[in-house]
């Protein structure tokens, strides 16, 4: 496969931001084989952000001949202090993680943080030396990972949680760091400590975030805050009632969620739904059906996005109707995945999640 192929793999949909293109082709220039890590901590239930947005750009790194990696941070998890900082159900999170990831993108290889880090040693000596290069302040900018605000009390494992991520990357050996663009700003911390130390370049690839599904409160602040603080702060949340869709949602849950949707009539930008169609499901299934009765023109099959959304704008195509096609298209890819967890160890997994955003 040639360059310019892997270039348009990789900055294809869902990417949102490559630091830099003119980087990542030198890269793929004298690397055929670069290594990428996608991390995330062990909270709620994966939604399809993660999965079905997530993996398909980890998907795409293994076709152009990269070597994708899955780091399920255990120990940023505790730090973090995500499912009531009780180690027992981090490590039985990350194992039914392990299990939907295993099955959304088969060719990465799915790491344990407990397990990367069993050489203490080096990776506590890379915490530190990266530590003491970091001011508060900067450290407190970056925590907007960890769902959280410069205005909340934060715990000193907090602080040192973005440390931590960017010693991952030397664990790693990373090349291209992924993450959506709510991980930006430790990307850039890592990149700008590892430039500074002489350690590594890396190329930083970050993907969109799938919007909440929940209509926006009206905003004052939008001047005052910084882009991936306002897409960190509207997007798809496991913890949001009716923001997210679990990937072991049942249909009719996933019916109901997006029955009752945000989607603004006439709308494109901000709509959560036309939102599905681009960076869901027309990159995963290249078509999306809508059925509807001949009084309103009959079934009608999409093959490409902007059509969608110019007969969408146009009001040609109702909101009702957009809603039962994504909704239809919506289960069937997480049922792809959702129908392969029906096992009484994946079920025991699961509980482990109740009462957190089983939807």
């Amino acid at each position: 496969m040639d360059i310019e192929t892997k270039l348009e793999i990789i900055k294809s949909p869902p990417t949102e931001e490559i630091v830099t293109e003119e980087a990542l082709r030198g890269l793929l220039e004298t690397n055929a084989s670069p290594r990428h890590y996608f991390g995330l901590e062990i909270s709620g239930m994966l939604h399809i952000g993660h999965v079905l947005v997530g993996c398909k750009k980890i998907n795409d790194i293994a076709k152009i001949g990269g070597r994708p990696n899955i780091l399920l941070a255990d120990w940023h998890s505790f730090a973090n202090g995500k499912l009531d900082g009780d180690w027992d159900k981090i490590i039985k999170g990350a194992e039914l993680y392990r299990r939907i990831f295993s099955i959304a993108s088969p060719d990465a290889k799915i790491i344990l943080g407990s397990d990367l880090y069993s050489d203490f040693e080096e990776y506590w000596k890379d915490v530190m030396k990266l530590a003491a290069k970091t001011t508060i302040a900067r450290a407190t900018r970056t925590l907007i990972i960890e769902g959280r605000s410069e205005k909340d009390t934060l715990h000193v494992s907090q602080y040192l949680y973005p440390i931590m991520q960017a010693a991952d990357i030397l664990a790693l050996d990373v090349d291209i760091p992924h993450a959506g663009m709510d991980q930006r700003r430790v990307h850039m911390l890592a990149k700008e400590l590892f430039k500074a130390e002489g350690m590594r370049e890396i190329v930083p690839l970050h993907h969109h975030l799938l919007a909440s599904l929940v209509k926006p409160a009206q905003r004052t602040d939008t001047l005052t805050k910084e882009k991936e603080e306002l897409v960190a702060e509207m997007k798809m949340s496991k913890s949001k009632p009716g923001s997210a869709i679990s990937v072991i949602a049942t249909n009719e849950e996933i019916s109901k969620i997006i029955g009752g949707a945000w989607c603004p009539d006439r709308e494109e930008e901000g709509n959560p739904i036309l939102e599905l169609c681009k960076y869901v499901i027309m990159p995963a299934k290249e078509k999306l059906d809508v059925k509807r009765d001949k009084r309103f023109g009959g079934d009608i099959q999409y093959s490409d996005y902007k059509s969608i959304a110019s007969d969408y704008v146009g009001g040609t195509l109702h909101p009702s109707d957009l809603k039962l096609a994504v909704a239809g298209g919506i289960s069937e890819l997480v049922g792809r995945i959702r129908d392969k967890l029906d096992n009484n160890r994946d079920r025991e997994l699961i509980k482990v999640f109740e009462g957190r955003n089983k939807g």
